[in-house]
């Protein structure tokens, strides 16, 4: 499996595989200038590597913020996720942690649920 890195910047998130836990996750703010050029990579490693969890896969998001354009890879994920579950009946879900107060957040969170059958876990969290 291959190893997968982005260092957060400004703009866009930290995005990192915790091979311990079987997790994906995008941490940060997500607001890239070329949305395309930053997300391609990790879905195309998400593509690439999903083949190899046979147990329990988690995509783990906690942004504070996204835009139209990153909205729209984060869906390609989910459903791209969504189908690979289906498919190969392995447990994949998602953590959706947004920081206390956020309503807006977690609104958005409860939007993707709606647009893709895979099990979303709600965590509210304090900002340190």
């Amino acid at each position: 499996m291959e190893h997968l890195y982005i260092a957060k910047t400004a703009h866009t998130p930290e995005v990192f595989f915790n091979i311990d836990e079987n997790k994906l996750c995008i941490y940060g703010r997500s607001f890239p200038e070329d949305s395309a050029s930053f997300y391609s990579p990790v879905v195309l490693w998400l593509e690439s590597n999903i083949q190899e969890f046979t147990k329990e896969f988690v995509l783990e998001v906690q942004l504070e913020y996204f835009n139209t354009s990153s909205s729209k890879y984060l869906l390609k994920m989910l459903r791209f996720m969504e189908k690979y579950k289906e498919s190969h009946d392995v447990p994949i879900s998602v953590k959706w942690n947004y920081f206390q107060g956020d309503v807006d957040m977690k609104e958005a969170g409860m939007e993707y649920q709606q647009f893709v059958s895979l099990p979303f876990d709600f965590v509210e969290i304090d900002r340190k």
